[in-house]
């Protein structure tokens, strides 16, 4: 009898590896901090959650957060699954898992103190594990890998692209008041612009560029990016809370310009020193400002600590934005050559020092949450990698 390859050993654990964490952090997230109480038998649990089969969701911050919880479940389950038999039966397994643990938490809500137990929770939880699994088959697999490119890094990209509509334009409900488009523009005409700020979107846009091309490798990815830069300017008109800046327009034009000779002329000197300055941004922003504190704080070894005690709409936005951010870092390394895993533990290392350091800053929360966060999309990225067979970077250096 062959032994197993360690390979396929890897292939075969990773997946479910990932759902299990994935899995955890729901129950984490979900009973933290785990102030149970007897508030009667199982039977009681049962028929408190029947009886709020009417009551709606308390806000739409709530709304968001139970969608996009149950997200990655559902991208995890169906990429486990997605390859193996039909893509129905697959779906069916996601929505089923997904109904049953958000089933199995509301009821221990019940028990807990610091909870609420409703069946719209449900409800919205499904939707959002049918959701990632529809984002798992849009990011590479299925009906879409004929028009788009095949592969772990087309994928990841996509999965990033998602994360930076998620990021700029919460809370994405749109809106037909005109007093709001008006609103919206107004600021054009007051903006004080900066070369710092121009700088600062326009790379920021680079690096949308850069997955745009990686993710979509259109025939002609500069008429695509221009499309794409267009609807999102017209999304944040008419989305509620969103407003145009003139320094975020005039970077995403200077983007516009710089794309094409950066990632496709100019592409081994221009991916590096995207990488690199990328990279930058990411270690400045969270020592920049300085604030120093009167006293240095204790380290926050709790995971996801201050997501845990923030508002929802913060948590959304903030979540979204650092997943981006780390994300592309991420993609850009393993683009110029670097080895995955080495990528991982020099995104890790930085974001542990800096966490360190802000423990010395008065207006930072110094915790593992971020290395934590780059380990889990390094393992997203592994796990598409091995579900392709494919080397990294590959894909993105067409």
């Amino acid at each position: 009898m062959k032994k197993r390859s360690a390979g396929t050993l890897t292939d075969l654990v990773l997946p479910y590896a990932l759902m299990a964490i994935v899995v955890i952090a729901i129950v984490y997230g979900s009973l933290y901090p785990f102030a149970f109480r007897d508030f009667g038998s199982l039977g009681a649990g049962f028929l408190h959650l029947a009886g709020t089969w009417k009551q709606l969701p308390q806000s739409r911050g709530d709304t968001l957060a139970n969608l996009l919880l149950y997200m990655p479940l559902g991208f995890t389950i169906m990429r486990s699954l997605g390859h193996r038999g039909s893509g129905s039966r697959a779906f069916a397994i996601t929505v089923g898992f997904g109904a049953v643990l958000s089933s199995a938490i509301e009821l221990a809500q019940f028990y807990d103190a610091s909870r609420i137990s409703t069946l719209s929770d449900v409800y919205l939880n499904v939707a959002g594990t049918l959701a990632g699994a529809a984002v798992a088959r849009l990011s590479g697999a299925g009906w879409m890998k004929v028009s788009w490119p095949s592969g772990g890094s087309p994928a990841f990209a996509r999965l990033l692209l998602l994360a930076w509509l998620g990021w700029r334009l919460y809370p994405y409900v749109p809106t037909i008041d005109l007093h709001k488009y008006w609103r919206s523009v107004q600021p054009l005409f007051v903006a004080n612009v900066t070369a710092y700020g121009i700088l600062h979107y326009a790379l920021l846009w680079l690096s949308v560029a850069f997955l745009v091309q990686t993710g979509l490798g259109p025939k002609k990815p500069t008429r695509l990016l221009l499309s794409a830069m267009l609807c999102f300017f017209a999304a944040k008109i008419v989305v509620i809370g969103q407003t145009l800046v003139l320094p975020e327009i005039l970077g995403a034009a200077l983007a516009g310009l710089l794309a094409q000779s950066a990632f496709q002329r100019h592409a081994r000197i221009g991916v590096p020193c995207l990488a690199v300055l990328l990279t930058l941004f990411v270690v400045l922003s969270r020592v920049l400002p300085w604030h120093a504190a009167a006293a240095h704080k204790a380290f926050q070894w709790t995971p996801f600590f201050g997501f845990l005690h923030g508002s929802v709409q913060t948590d959304v936005i903030v979540f979204a934005e650092k997943s981006y951010l780390y994300g592309v870092v991420l993609l850009l390394l393993v683009t110029t050559g670097m080895r995955l895993k080495t990528a991982i533990i020099l995104e890790c290392a930085l974001l542990l020092s800096t966490s360190l350091v802000q423990i010395f800053m008065a207006t930072r929360s110094a915790e593992i949450t971020d290395a934590l966060l780059a380990l889990i999309l390094g393992c997203v990225y592994a796990l598409l990698l091995r579900q392709y067979s494919q080397k990294p970077g590959i894909a993105a250096r067409r």
